[in-house]
């Protein structure tokens, strides 16, 4: 797969999305989350692409079984750092951190394009720190984070258990551009961080 300078390839629908950009894909089906690991089977595929995956453990236990499938030699990847696995465990300015790191030695190794797939669902563990607060300030932190590499930031968000509070705040309200009917889409609700409530 070619890379241009300003785009990749999506997967997840058959779009090409701006480098710098920070979406949300909604799934409920097996079928709908395997689209969105698609995202990150196109970078593997790439040597110049470099993938990072974020979530609670089941979730990216489940991505690293799809990927295992396709037959991809996922432990060469995974040794040569073009893909690289964290964990939801921190608080969202040390998760911040630690994906600003990955995203920063990805670039140090020559990386043309970085594809970051991120999970959101309840797993088994709470969610860290402030919980849903944690999750706001995470997103917000993501969309200001894309600008600043050659990425595209998807986030997964597993509607079956996932709060509305979330769904809106989290979802709708961090996120620029939204998967929505099988196509890329402007997102006519992102706040660009602000979740205050208009009386």
């Amino acid at each position: 797969m070619k890379v241009s300078l300003d785009k990749i390839a999506l997967g997840i629908t058959d779009d090409e999305v701006p480098l710098g950009s920070h979406l949300i894909h909604f799934w409920r089906s097996e079928h709908e989350f395997e689209r969105g690991v698609r995202f990150l089977e196109m970078g593997i595929d790439d040597e110049s692409q470099y993938c990072v995956l974020f979530g609670h453990d089941e979730a990216n236990d489940r991505v690293l079984q799809i990927l295992r499938k396709t037959g991809r030699d996922l432990d060469r990847v995974i040794r040569g750092g073009r893909l690289v696995i964290l964990r939801r465990e921190s608080s969202a300015p040390a998760t911040l951190a630690s994906i600003d790191a990955a995203f920063s030695r990805a670039v140090g190794k020559g990386a043309m394009a970085i594809r970051y797939l991120g999970n959101l669902g309840m797993g088994q563990a709470a969610l860290p720190g402030k919980g849903a607060d944690e999750v706001v300030e995470l997103e917000s932190g993501a969309t200001i984070l894309a600008d600043r590499y050659p990425c595209v930031i998807v986030c997964m968000y597993d509607i079956n258990t996932v709060s509305g509070r979330l769904v809106l705040d989290g979802g709708f309200g961090t996120h620029p551009l939204a998967v929505c009917r099988e196509a890329l889409q402007p997102n006519p609700y992102y706040t660009a961080g602000d979740t205050t409530k208009v009386a």
